[in-house]
């Protein structure tokens, strides 16, 4: 029997590794092979080989790096295949990535996407190292639900908006807070608990309404927890170590001479956008800032859609609980939508506009037994000008159950 071959049997063989120089590839090999590279880490290992590599790897699958933002288009479950939007060049990218397979996305926030399997066992992953943690059974929220387990529309009632205090594979410890329930409520687990934990107030500020339900946005905010509701309050949750005090306060609407807990009416503040609906308001932190953005757009009766067509903003004074009206963002470009709300320096991402918001469809409740497919209710905001800029976006699907969320690639 003939032995195996050994190392020094093949260090001069003309196809040997060591004798070879792999930089010389021929550039319609090498793409041919950062094609078959579905996964994110394999062709960033590929891209570090060699300058040109790096080139043919940033052509077939973008510029997607450390930090980068990108658009999770919505996608067909029942395959392995999804499709990113970079918005600095325009383009979309395929990615094979089985773990979404027969899943549903509830929303990403801080470099991890929640998913749910058809059991409704929800994860958080990774999409860069796909590091992958579970989160509790969300047997409240399906206490509310269990009798219409057998809609379409069940999937988006259990999680609404996610947030991440933190990278779940350090060692500081990691809380997620979400929002759920057809009431919309704040519950809040850590890493490890077999449960959630609802958020209650038990003395309320706002005499009348109760903030703690029907929340639009969460976040981590300086410690605390801070979300937001159709109201235009606000919720507070400081965290004392395993315990969580929620107390409210008011929202960015609210102006004196309003009657404790009527808030005043989604009405914008600026003039001439009377007629327009609001649609979203959101959290993010800016500037060291919380920030409240109200998002209003025109109705299309005809299929039962929205366009937006203007953002206001609102920053919190903490110290005295109040809230003024900012009109811009400096270097800063936000990224809103069913994603945790995103705040960059536009110098540190390629192709990123200064001072503007980029917002992409998240009202997909409604969407779910439309037959026009995929909105298009996406695009970048000026705040100098106020002018919109929609984005062009090739993608073919007929209707669709996981929204299109921003996603901050990052470990």
């Amino acid at each position: 029997m003939n032995r195996p071959p050994v190392d020094s049997d093949l260090q001069d063989h003309p196809l040997s590794h060591r004798s070879r120089d792999w930089s010389k590839l021929q550039d319609d090999i090498a793409r041919l092979i950062a094609k078959k590279l579905w996964f994110y880490p394999h062709h960033r290992k590929f891209a570090a080989a060699c300058t040109n590599w790096y080139c043919i790897t940033k052509d077939v699958h973008g510029p997607f790096q450390q930090n980068s933002i990108v658009l999770l288009l919505p996608y067909n479950n029942q395959s392995e295949i999804c499709t990113l939007y970079n918005h600095s060049d325009s383009r979309t990218y395929e990615f094979r990535l089985n773990v979404l397979r027969d899943k549903f996305i509830y929303g990403s926030s801080n470099g991890w996407v929640c998913l749910s399997d058809k059991e409704y066992k929800i994860s958080l992953i990774n999409l860069l190292t796909m590091q992958q943690f579970a989160l509790p059974y969300p047997s409240y929220a399906l206490n509310f639900i269990s009798g219409m387990l057998d809609t379409p529309m069940i999937e988006s009632e259990i999680v609404t908006k996610i947030a991440v205090s933190g990278s779940p594979s350090s060692s500081n410890g990691c809380i997620i807070a979400a929002i759920m329930s057809t009431y919309e409520e704040l519950l809040v687990c850590r890493l490890g608990d077999i449960s959630w934990t609802p958020i209650v107030i038990k003395e309320s500020k706002l005499k009348s309404h109760e903030c703690w339900q029907f929340l639009h946005d969460v976040i981590f905010f300086q410690g605390k927890i801070y979300a937001i509701n159709d109201g235009y309050n606000l919720l507070i949750v400081d965290i004392d170590g395993a315990n969580y005090v929620a107390r409210d306060t008011f929202g960015p609407c609210y102006q004196s001479g309003d009657d404790i807990g009527h808030p005043s009416r989604g009405e914008p503040c600026i003039e001439g956008l009377e007629d327009l609906y609001e649609l979203r308001l959101y959290l993010v932190e800016c500037y060291g800032k919380l920030l409240a953005i109200r998002r209003f757009g025109e109705e299309h009766p005809a299929d039962d859609s929205y366009s937006t067509q203007y953002f206001e903003l609102f920053e919190f004074e903490e110290s005295e609980e109040t809230w003024r009206m900012i009109h811009g963002l400096g270097e800063r470009s936000l990224f809103v939508g069913q994603n945790g709300s995103i705040s960059v320096s536009a110098t540190e991402i390629p192709g990123c506009r200064p001072n503007c918001i980029y917002f992409t469809d998240d009202f997909y409740r409604g969407q779910v037994n439309w037959e026009f497919g995929f909105r298009a209710d996406n695009g970048v905001f000026c705040c100098e000008d106020g002018t919109i800029e929609r984005f062009s976006i090739s993608h073919s699907m007929e209707r669709w159950l996981v929204p299109a969320m921003w996603c901050q690639l990052k470990t």
